[in-house]
C-alpha cells in the first residue's frame, strides 16, 4: 500500500484529505441504493471504511460505482477519483498501517 502514494500529509493538506474522505463517505451513507437493502448494506461498508481512512484505494475503486449507480453528479463522481489520487492522509487508519516508520538499532546486548 506504501507504494501508491509518495507521502501521507499533514496539517492543512492532511486535514483537506481528510474532510474529502468524510464528504464521500457521507454521499455514500446519504443516498438510497437502487438495487435495494444489499446495495445499501454494500454502500454503508465503503462508507464505513473511508470514515476512518481504511484500505482507501480498494474503498474508493469501489465507491465509484455505488455513487454512478445513485445517479450521482459528475462533481460527486470525481471526488473518489481525487482521493484516489492523492491519497488517505496522515489522518487515517492507512497511514498508520502502512506510513513510513523511524527504525531504530537497539544497542548490542553485554554478555
Amino acid at each position: 500500500m506504501q507504494r501508491l502514494y509518495v507521502m501521507f500529509p499533514d496539517r492543512g493538506p492532511g486535514l483537506g484529505l481528510l474532510w474529502l474522505r468524510l464528504c464521500v463517505a457521507g454521499g455514500l451513507l446519504a443516498g438510497g441504493s437502487p438495487a435495494g437493502a444489499a446495495g445499501l448494506l454494500c454502500l454503508a461498508a465503503i462508507g464505513l471504511l473511508l470514515l476512518p481512512g481504511l484500505l482507501t484505494p480498494l474503498a474508493v475503486m469501489l465507491a465509484v460505482p455505488g455513487l454512478y449507480g445513485q445517479g450521482a453528479a459528475l462533481p460527486w463522481l470525481l471526488l473518489p477519483l481525487a482521493l484516489l489520487m492523492l491519497g488517505p492522509g496522515a489522518y487515517s487508519l492507512d497511514a498508520r498501517l502502512f506510513g513510513r516508520r523511524l527504525l531504530q538499532r537497539r544497542p548490542p546486548p553485554n554478555g
